[in-house]
């Protein structure tokens, strides 16, 4: 049946049947992924929110993996280039609607849809689902406490220079302005070794330093869970968004832009609306101000996705190679 027909062509048992399947999409999830946490991370977002909605059973394959004892997808999602071709095969052999998370360039019209942040400038259509900020697997904290305090470090990156000696004189502004805050200070991969070392002149009874060798993911998701105030680096932009999921009032650490670039106009807009503030400001009125409502993109971007597809085919799910 041509996915171009028109429901009032349909047969009514056929359509309510139809219906009753589309509420059921999808039931079988593959994740195709590669070595990196942040794309992961992004993938368990989309994947957990599709079974918070549908219960759907969701499977996870190395990119560079074979898929023959598992049940035929009717969703498949990759998130990372190395990942993209071997959508695109798995679709090829088993059916499925594919999904890319972040923009897969020229190959963006093989894709079913793309799951796109708004920072890389593309605008909502029929394929493409924008979002505010990557996805991420957070849900709002129900108990967070104002005086528990977390800053997340990132690194050298080619959108912000790295400057580590302007980095602890942040934090040191932020701890002086923020006195009754005890603090959390973790790093990441990108963090470099030598920076870890500077770090460890602030701890003390107020401030602990938590190296990213040291520190697990599911640690870090308790850390969200539990603190209030958190401040990021301008260079981690999985992580500012991650803290606006997370229910806390967040702050950015300034790092100076290599050149105008995506990302710096995508947090100069979260700074604008007021989702997060600036040291500056913090100087000026001594208190945080309190959160904005946290993010939900990975839900909204799930139920988007949901509603597309169930549209499009009116068997209620994803077709599969030669039909």
């Amino acid at each position: 049946m041509s996915i171009l027909r028109t429901a009032r062509h349909t047969p009514l048992r056929q359509e309510t049947r139809r219906k009753e399947q589309g509420r059921s999409w999808p039931r079988v999830v593959w994740c195709i992924h590669d070595a990196t946490s942040g794309h992961r991370r992004q993938l368990e977002g989309l994947a957990k929110a599709l079974q918070e909605q549908q219960n759907a059973a969701v499977y996870w394959l190395p990119y560079r993996s074979g898929a023959a004892d598992l049940p035929r997808p009717e969703l498949i999602l990759v998130c990372g280039r190395r990942t993209h071709w071997a959508g695109l095969k798995a679709r090829w052999w088993h059916g499925g609607k594919l999904v890319a998370l972040m923009n897969p360039g020229v190959l963006r019209p093989l894709f079913d849809a793309c799951i796109v942040p708004e920072h890389d400038g593309l605008e909502m259509s029929r394929r493409n689902i924008v979002t505010r900020g990557p996805l991420n697997p957070l849900r709002p904290a129900t108990r967070i406490d104002p005086s528990r305090g977390l800053i997340l470090i990132g690194g050298p990156s080619r959108h912000f220079h790295w400057d580590a000696e302007q980095v602890v004189e942040q934090i040191q502004r932020l701890r002086r302005n923020l006195p009754d805050v005890n603090w959390q200070i973790a790093t990441s991969r990108r963090t470099p070794n030598d920076f870890v070392p500077m770090l460890s002149t602030l701890q003390d009874d107020r401030c602990q330093v938590l190296p990213a060798a040291e520190t697990s993911s599911a640690h870090l998701t308790a850390l969200y869970d539990q603190c209030g105030v958190i401040w990021v680096t301008a260079d981690s932009a999985a992580m500012l968004y991650e803290a606006l999921s997370s229910g806390a009032a967040v702050g950015v650490l300034d790092l100076q832009a290599r050149k105008p670039n995506r990302l710096q106009a995508g947090l100069d807009k979260l700074i604008a609306d007021g989702h997060v503030t600036e040291l500056t400001t913090l100087e000026h009125s001594k208190s945080m101000p309190p959160p904005r409502t946290p993010l939900r993109e990975s839900q909204r971007a799930a139920a988007a996705l949901r509603a597309r597809f169930i549209v499009w085919s009116h068997q209620g799910h994803c077709s599969t190679r030669g039909k």
